[in-house]
């Protein structure tokens, strides 16, 4: 049983949800338990999943936990594997109170900001804690996962989401969706609430006209601020929530992430897969993730000037960046794909469910 409790919108979601259908097809019966009604639902379905909608409340750790042993009851399974936060603690606590008789799994996707103690107790209950980068990995160590009970499997880059044809009308779409004008070089954000107001900082230090492309992020929220204080030479656009933006790295010159709590980010697989030089934060799972200089850029993740810089080298130098664009391409298509991720998940298991 894989259980998730986020509907969609995070690499996160995609990421299991992907991970789940590859399973199956690798021969295990999957039970994917997420919210009702969801984006992720509609998806797994279609993706030919058992599914379970089963809604996961914030702080309600005792009512979650009791609707997930209900469902355990109903529908028996050899392995739990939790996918994110609300899960993890409800079935931790079935754990601790010997109500969950599988073996658990804990499948920490990010960097770790709950509580030494609370992580200590964790990987005591579990089987297993995956950490999806090794930054995870010696993250949750620090904060009290045993050493013995960790494994890295990292995330795999999900081609069937970058490798389609975007027809010409879709892309007029997007360019008026984003006001995309001759004048302006083209870079962008895929990312929910993370760094971004370093970026925008960092655009008073970058000479070369560009539109910053802010893509899942509210124009209702403090970043539209901050985007009006922008020098007028550059203009910036925050999309909300777009389920589908393929078609936007089509239209994009440079790919940014400023994020200090990526495990190992979809977003800049997905970029980095179809042939966009990368920026991103010295932090986290990004470090695992790209050979600075190599296969991208790592900047210090909360100093405008760096950013600063970094963009107005790849803008600049054509050349570098475009060798960049191409070693991004191979990174993440040679050493991070899919089916490596569901392999070693699936041996995972099969380890497991053998000493059970």
């Amino acid at each position: 049983m894989q259980v998730l409790h986020q509907g969609g919108g995070a690499g996160s979601v995609t990421s299991t949800l992907h991970l789940s259908i590859g399973l199956q097809r690798a021969g295990f019966q999957v039970r994917f338990v997420c919210p009702p009604e969801s984006e992720v639902e509609a998806q797994a379905r279609a993706g030919g999943l058992e599914v379970h909608p089963v809604r996961l409340e914030a702080r309600r750790r005792w009512r979650n936990a009791s609707r997930l042993h209900r469902l355990l009851q109903a529908h028996p399974v050899d392995l739990v594997n939790s996918q994110s936060s609300r899960d993890r603690s409800a079935l931790a606590w079935l754990a601790l109170i010997g109500r969950l008789r599988a073996p658990l799994v804990v499948t920490r996707r990010q960097m770790p900001r709950t509580l030494t103690a609370e992580n200590w107790l964790v990987s005591r209950l579990a089987s297993r804690v995956v950490a999806v980068s090794p930054a995870v990995a010696a993250a949750l160590a620090r904060r009290g996962t045993s050493r013995d009970k960790l494994v890295v499997i990292a995330n795999g880059l999900v081609t069937s989401r970058v490798d389609v044809s975007v027809p010409p009308a879709t892309l007029d779409y997007w360019r008026r969706l984003i006001r995309w004008e001759p004048s302006r070089r083209i870079v962008g954000i895929v990312a929910r609430l993370k760094d971004q107001a370093v970026v925008l900082r960092a655009l008073g230090q970058v000479d070369t006209p560009v539109r910053l492309v802010l893509a899942g992020v509210d124009s209702a929220s403090d970043l539209s601020r901050i985007a009006g204080r922008v020098p007028a030479r550059h203009a910036v656009v925050l999309l909300p929530f777009i389920p589908d933006v393929r078609p936007l790295y089509d239209l994009l010159e440079l790919a940014l992430l400023p994020s200090r709590i990526e495990g190992m980010s979809q977003a800049l697989l997905e970029a980095m897969a179809l042939g966009k030089p990368v920026i991103a934060s010295a932090a986290a799972g990004n470090l695992d993730l790209i050979t600075h200089g190599v296969d991208g850029l790592l900047v210090d993740p909360v100093d405008p000037a760096s950013w600063a810089r970094a963009i107005t080298e790849l803008l600049s130098d054509a050349g570098r960046a475009g060798r960049m664009a191409a070693a991004a391409r191979d990174t993440a298509r040679s050493r991070y794909a899919l089916d490596r991720t569901i392999q070693a998940t699936a041996k995972l298991y099969r380890t497991l469910l053998a000493e059970a």
